[in-house]
């Protein structure tokens, strides 16, 4: 079986990429909410987290994200450390996950392929990726907020480029026709 990172920038399309490799038949893990889900219920995460960030992110043993991204928003050795506890919990949370489907190949949706390292433990990887102004169009229609935070973030997003030049396969989601073209992965994958 084979390990296929799906990555891109903030709005350009992995979660529509992802939906049709479930379509598909593909199983997808979305890295995000498994992260979610791991920092909020794993007993080493939780433990660990509390020392670097703080008691105060468990109020009432509930998880405060708002905790977490102010600690980690402007304090880039916070958010590395954090980095160090969670991604590799949610790789070997993926492995565990695909590693019991009898399938050719799983994808792990993740926007931070590149800045977790992760990109060294995948067979094959797709970047998905997109015009920045539609990407903030996609992200204002989504979230709302304003344009310059959006911005921001894609700014913070710098292995975007490294993902481009990196990937196996590369997904353009100008709103041009993308199941074609994930159908083409999707055939690539299967018969490498």
């Amino acid at each position: 079986m084979k390990y296929v990172a799906l990555t891109g920038g903030i709005g350009s399309g992995k979660s529509v990429v992802s939906k049709i490799f479930s379509c598909l038949g593909v199983p997808v893990y979305d890295s995000d909410s498994h992260a979610k889900q791991l920092m909020k219920y794993d007993e080493n995460i939780v433990s660990a987290l509390k020392k670097i960030i703080g008691e105060e992110l468990y109020f009432n043993g509930k998880f405060q994200k708002d905790v977490m991204r102010k600690a980690i928003f402007s304090d880039n050795i916070l958010l590395e450390k954090v980095n160090s506890v969670v991604h590799p919990a949610v790789w070997e949370d993926y492995k565990q996950w695909s590693d019991r489907l009898s399938v050719p190949f799983t994808i792990m949706e993740t926007a931070l392929l590149y800045e977790s390292g992760l990109y060294k433990n995948f067979n094959l990887s797709i970047c998905v990726t997109a015009d920045d102004k539609l990407r903030v169009q996609r992200v204002l229609q989504r979230d709302g907020g304003d344009v310059e935070f959006i911005k921001k973030k894609m700014e913070n997003q710098p292995f975007v480029q490294k993902a481009l030049h990196e990937a196996n396969f590369i997904i353009e989601n100008n709103n041009t026709f993308v199941i074609n073209q994930v159908m083409t992965v999707y055939k690539k994958i299967l018969q490498s």
